[in-house]
């Protein structure tokens, strides 16, 4: 069920990005490379859940929303045609932030430094994508299945243990342009969608989460 969700948000995308793409226009280059590597910068974009801030005692509105973090990946293409390319492929990604709220203390009226609370995602999942160019510059759309962990907590009641990983289904897309033989400049617009995961003895359960996740930085070939 998850993943037919999955397949109905990535139809827009794909009619959108596809007559956006004209490859009619690089006509004199040359294929898409065997092979790629990327690495980027990225930005993501959490979500302030209630299930989260309940299980830490906390308001959501103190839950950080935006993380930074990297993204790698190394991708192959075994199949090329004159205007689309089939590419498979591994990506990791990971992000986090930390956010302090300040609080009124109610007999004081001062303002006092409230707890500080961190949010980890770390993601790895094989990739299928479709490319559209070529060589010169590309835009791709993919999309992975894998493991993911994400984890909320109080830095002053730290976890003992390490959060299991969950499943994580991962689509988007981006496009990669190459100014020298070697190295290209590449962006990637990503959404991320995580398994719930059960609390144990040590460790609190996470709800169902989907953000999205921004990134750019270079490629290489």
């Amino acid at each position: 069920m998850q993943l037919s969700r999955t397949v109905i948000w990535l139809c827009p995308f794909v009619l959108t990005l596809g007559l956006a793409t004209d490859v009619r226009g690089q006509v004199t280059a040359g294929p898409i490379s065997r092979f790629v590597v990327d690495a980027r910068g990225s930005l993501a974009r959490f979500k302030q859940d209630t299930g989260v801030s309940q299980g830490l005692g906390v308001d959501a509105s103190t839950l950080p929303t935006r993380g930074l973090g990297i993204t790698v990946g190394a991708h192959l293409y075994p199949l090329r045609s004159r205007w689309v390319t089939l590419g498979v492929g591994v990506e990791y990604a990971r992000a986090g932030d930390s956010k302090t709220t300040t609080i009124t203390d109610q007999q004081t009226n001062e303002d006092i430094e409230g707890p500080t609370l961190t949010t980890r995602f770390t993601s790895f999942a094989p990739q299928l994508s479709f490319n559209f160019g070529r060589d010169e510059g590309w835009s791709y759309l993919s999309a992975g299945i894998g493991r993911a962990r994400i984890t909320t907590e109080n830095e002053a009641q730290p976890q003992t243990d390490t959060a299991d990983r969950t499943q994580v289904i991962n689509y988007g897309g981006g496009a990669r342009w190459f100014n020298s033989p070697r190295m290209a400049f590449t962006f990637d617009v990503r959404w991320y969608a995580i398994s719930p995961r059960d609390a144990t003895a040590t460790v609190p359960g996470y709800p169902r989460a989907k953000f999205m996740v921004l990134s750019a930085g270079v490629a290489f070939r």
